[in-house]
């Protein structure tokens, strides 16, 4: 029973991976390789997945009707939602970003859940489970138990690692933004336009990121230079600094921008301004 619980969790992480991918790449117009992991596969999807097929012989007693139909998918509708508002909770609690958000649609929660979307994953739901799981059992069924142990042990061992690792990845974007903010608060008063001239020469460049810092650090040090043949030394001095350390940081942070192609619509409450900034270095 365990190995069959691991088979169809790996098998309903890639379908969600498929059914995302596509839809995200067509609304952004290029290829997104959606979800956090680097292999093609949501977790979220399997965990939603398993928790329904586990759940649903609670219905196996009573009469099959198109009420019962109905109520099947009301029913899948509310674990999908609770798993979605629960891990968005907990990622932007973690990570200081929440990943998705509904705002803008009618009949949300928190921006977290949207009654479209939940009806749509709750049909979407029935369906796997009414006609598409029981090819997956009969699949799972087919095939010699060595051979599914020897495929289980093999994926799982890479998707520990890509796990980890991907985990390590975010506590470092985590510690990118809350270190950008403090750098942003500590520039408050009359300089901070300077900081925010960083990110807005940043953000309106297509030639790319690093080319983009390179043009930012050279007006800078006119500035910091006029500002010190002003009689300014201290001023300039503190400002120069500040300056290296963001410097440091986004240069740090490129290499993980890889989380906003992924979710490039990904919003901060607290870090709005900053994510829009990391969502441009891509190049």
């Amino acid at each position: 029973m365990i190995v069959k619980i691991l088979f169809l969790f790996i098998i309903y992480s890639v379908i969600g991976w498929i059914w995302e991918t596509p839809y995200v790449s067509f609304n952004e117009k290029k290829y997104v390789n959606r979800g956090f992991l680097k292999g093609p596969y949501i977790p979220i999807y399997g965990y939603a997945s398993l928790t329904i097929i586990l759940s649903m012989s609670i219905f196996e007693s009573i009469d099959g009707s198109i009420l019962l139909v109905i109520i099947q998918i009301i029913f899948i509708s509310l674990i999908s939602a609770v798993w979605e508002y629960f891990t968005s909770l907990g990622l932007e609690i973690a990570f200081k970003t929440r990943w998705w958000d509904y705002s803008n649609r009618k009949f949300n929660l928190h921006g977290r859940v949207a009654l479209d979307y939940t009806i749509l994953f709750g049909i979407g739901g029935f369906l796997l489970w009414h006609f598409v799981n029981p090819i997956f059992d009969s699949i799972y069924n087919s095939i010699s138990p060595n051979y599914l142990l020897v495929f289980v042990l093999i994926f799982y061992t890479f998707f520990l690692i890509d796990s980890i690792y991907t985990f390590r990845d975010l506590l470092r974007l985590r510690d990118i933004i809350i270190k950008l903010n403090n750098l942003k608060i500590s520039f408050a008063g009359k300089y901070d336009y300077i900081f925010e001239k960083a990110y807005i020469s940043i953000m309106e460049r297509d030639e790319g990121f690093v080319k983009a810092l390179g043009d930012y650090k050279n007006s800078l040090r006119r500035e910091v230079s006029s500002i010190r043949n002003k009689g300014g030394t201290k001023l300039a001095s503190s400002i120069e600094s500040k300056t290296k350390q963001l410097n440091t940081i986004l240069l740090k942070s490129k290499s993980l921008s890889r989380f906003f192609s992924k979710y490039p619509k990904a919003p901060s409450k607290s870090y709005s301004y900053l994510l829009s900034v990391l969502r441009n270095e891509k190049n």
